[in-house]
């Protein structure tokens, strides 16, 4: 668990074990990116294959941070990212890759995520989602992706 670290220094890639399961990186000062592996964008993706759990709430994360999170972590299936209030559907619509295994989803304060995110989130295997905080009614939620949305507390 490496939540709350003040900085984590170099990239957590190619020293993080490929069986890794749970990664908890909330509320940490260091930006997602920073974490990622060095190098072109055109170099192969190193991958977290074993990784089933990622929290990342509140991590200052941007689209461009979440938009490799499906391919970099393909067996995901609790992804946490609440409290990101830049991240927008442009983060939502790739995670329709993980459409084998993700079932918990946690949106909370994403005030940038609409309702066009709901068309990614129909092809998850979704038992939970949490859109409190984004602009997404909750019926239309409901409604569209008929599943029952995490109760506001």
């Amino acid at each position: 668990r490496l939540s709350g670290c003040p900085s984590l220094g170099p990239p957590l890639w190619p020293s993080a074990p490929l069986s890794l399961e749970v990664l908890d990186l909330s509320g940490g000062e260091t930006p997602f990116s920073h974490l990622l592996p060095p190098g072109p964008p055109a170099s192969p993706p190193v991958r977290l294959p074993a990784l089933r759990l990622l929290l990342l709430a509140d991590c200052r994360l941007t689209d461009a941070d979440a938009r490799p999170i499906s391919h970099l972590c393909p067996r995901l299936e609790a992804l946490d990212l609440s409290g990101n209030p830049l991240l927008s559907d442009a983060a939502v619509l790739p995670l329709a890759a993980l459409r084998r295994t993700l079932r918990s989803l946690a949106l909370e304060r994403l005030p940038l995520v609409t309702a066009h995110a709901l068309a990614a989130l129909r092809a998850l295997p979704l038992q939970t989602l949490d859109l409190r905080g984004s602009s997404v009614p909750p019926d239309e939620a409901e409604a569209s992706l008929g599943i029952a949305r995490r109760a506001a507390e």
